[in-house]
């Protein structure tokens, strides 16, 4: 018996080892890969440009880095205006520079991109309303690693019956008088928040269906949004700045943009991507896309600044 029970377990062990071998040489045979476009456009109200990238998709087996495509035609319908540009510039963008800035038609907007070799891909996008914020300053009110902090407070007033999303980032510049000409330049600060259901992003880009199509510049921001309730997102900011350091004489440029509600399923589908690279117990991520291949994606956003 003791024999018999000692066997069992070594067999039943060959057999799902021969089974596991048998599972994991079998051939799987995958169809050829058919590259695409991959195109993607991010344009804000306050843009003296519009800066598309285009690049192919790459198969599973591929080596090497996706490249940009050139002599694609990029297409802008915004009602009865057109915009159509056929040039990238240094950083291999399709880049058309504006007389002035975009602004926020109320028209719908339709992204194109036509290229000889490929199946022409599409999306189209509505400006979202301006952000109307209202701020509040508590000098002092607050810490930050230890440390005395302005606080500010910061308000974003609901529009009802829209599901509003946005992203916040927030500046400082120092004065050297009361009066006087203030040529200071601003600087972007980290700062926190304990505002839930709120993602911090990083100035960083990354290469994201073959070319950096994200960056946040040098900024630290704040991505959030209404998550479908019409409230008013009200949430304190320790900004780092301890007022009795700069005599007070230091003024804060909050900026608040709007985003469309493919732009923001974008950046928080980036935002978990990021979090799990790296790791490998992580479950991939998906990024969102909304142009008509899946591939790539164009967003709109509607950027107001605040002074406090």
């Amino acid at each position: 018996m003791r024999i018999f029970l000692l066997l069992f377990p070594a067999a039943l062990l060959l057999s799902s080892c021969d089974n596991l071998v048998n599972g994991v040489v079998r051939d799987i045979d995958l169809p050829p890969h058919e590259s695409q476009l991959a195109a993607s456009l991010f344009l804000d109200s306050r843009d003296s440009n519009i800066s598309a990238i285009v690049s192919s998709s790459k198969g599973i087996y591929d080596t090497g880095q996706s490249k940009s495509v050139s002599n694609a035609e990029c297409v802008l319908a915004v009602g009865a205006t057109t915009y159509n540009w056929s040039t990238m510039d240094q950083y291999e963008r399709y880049t058309e520079l504006l007389p002035d800035r975009f602004g926020v038609p109320t028209d719908s907007l339709v992204f194109t991109v036509n290229h000889p070799n490929f199946t022409s891909v599409s999306a189209t996008q509505v400006f979202p309303s301006a952000p109307q914020v209202s701020l509040e300053l508590n000098y002092g009110a607050t810490q930050l690693d230890g440390e005395i902090s302005d606080e500010l407070v910061i308000t974003l007033k609901d529009i009802p019956g829209v599901n509003q999303h946005y992203i916040i980032s927030i500046d400082v510049h120092f004065r050297t008088a009361l009066s006087g000409q203030d040529t200071a330049e601003y600087y972007n600060l980290y700062w926190e928040t304990e505002y839930p259901n709120s993602t911090q992003l990083r100035g960083r880009s990354r290469k994201i269906w073959g070319n950096s199509i994200l960056s946040v510049g040098q900024e630290s921001a704040l991505l959030l949004s209404e998550d479908g309730l019409d409230r008013d997102i009200k949430f304190s900011a320790a900004t780092g700045v301890n007022p009795i350091d700069f005599a007070m004489l230091h003024e804060y440029r909050v900026k608040v943009s709007a985003l469309s509600e493919e732009m923001y399923l974008f950046y928080k589908s980036y935002s978990a991507y990021e979090n799990a690279d790296g790791n490998p117990f992580a479950e991939p991520v998906v990024l969102y896309s909304n142009m008509s291949n899946n591939m790539g994606c164009f967003g709109v956003s509607t950027t107001k600044r605040f002074y406090k």
